[in-house]
């Protein structure tokens, strides 16, 4: 099997609801539950990744604090490798998620100490790897990485390396973040967005198009995340819808794009294809409340 490395953000989640609507100013709002959880686009893809027996490494950092020694440890029980998990002086970064009752989210986050999580970071991380998977995952918080020269870290990788991009939706807006990303897709094996942010790159109003500029604009692949009406895989060539099976118990959609992407990596890392109809179970196993447990702190 073929080994894989998630290189992205970890916190802590906190998350609440749902709720209907938002509490006026200085008032007060009950919830059914809040919940406290390992949380970031790398952890959960980690976490989903080593449950179905993939060798998986994070490179990352949390805060060398009580919450970022408890993720550490949590992920060695559960076999991450987290050679390339630093600890650094400061506080681990938390989200505080409010879930809606229709089925939206809405996020609060800070960066503490992700700041130091930049490109001389990861490249001295990853200078000797050949012959992985590598995901980047959450970059629109990852400022660091904004900054820095990403897209010759991402070439260097390339040769060696089958490379993925989950951009993430930037909470500055995509005035600055859609250049970037747009900069890195022709370095890149994978581009694996959701159906809006593939709209939001492409700058257009509707899948179909945002199809059309992808196919005209980049030379590479791109999955995208389509939630209940499941996924649409794109080529220069051609695109490709794919249905899934909608569930009857949707227990949290927070993290079901992460749990898609470690079922379609995982395809590819222990059978040498990509298999859809796999990473949409698994993605459906998540909705349904099959990692709850592994992630509850």
């Amino acid at each position: 099997m073929d080994r894989v490395v998630i290189v992205g953000n970890v916190d802590v989640d906190i998350i609440a609801g749902p709720i209907d609507d938002w509490p006026e100013w200085g008032t007060e709002m009950g919830v059914d539950t809040v919940d406290i959880r390992i949380g970031g686009q790398a952890a959960n893809t980690a976490v989903v990744l080593a449950d179905l027996g993939v060798p998986v490494d994070i490179v990352t950092v949390a805060g060398n604090d009580l919450f970022g020694k408890a993720l550490k440890q949590r992920f060695v029980e559960m076999g991450i490798s987290v050679d390339w998990f630093d600890l650094i002086e400061g506080k681990t970064p938390h989200t505080v998620a409010i879930t809606h009752t229709n089925s939206e989210r809405s996020f609060l986050s800070d960066e503490s100490v992700m700041r130091f999580m930049d490109v001389d970071f990861v490249s001295g991380k990853l200078a000797r790897i050949k012959g992985a998977h590598i995901l980047f995952c959450g970059i629109n918080v990852l400022n660091g990485l904004r900054r820095g020269d990403l897209k010759a870290l991402l070439e260097s990788l390339h040769d060696d390396n089958l490379i993925y991009l989950d951009p993430g939706w930037p909470p500055d807006g995509w005035k600055s973040f859609r250049p970037q990303i747009r900069s890195l897709l022709n370095s890149l094996d994978w581009f694996l967005p959701n159906e809006a942010e593939l709209i939001a790159v492409t700058r257009k109003n509707s899948i179909s198009s945002a199809v059309e500029g992808f196919q005209r604009d980049f030379a590479g692949s791109a999955m995208v995340k389509m939630g209940s009406e499941g996924s649409l895989m794109i080529s220069r060539e051609n695109s490709r819808a794919y249905s899934t099976e909608r569930s009857k118990n949707v227990v949290d959609t927070i993290g079901a794009g992460d749990s898609f992407n470690a079922g379609f990596i995982y395809s590819a890392a222990a059978y040498g294809s990509y298999d859809i109809d796999l990473a949409h179970r698994v993605a459906r196993d998540w909705i349904e409340g099959r990692y709850r447990e592994k992630i509850s702190l």
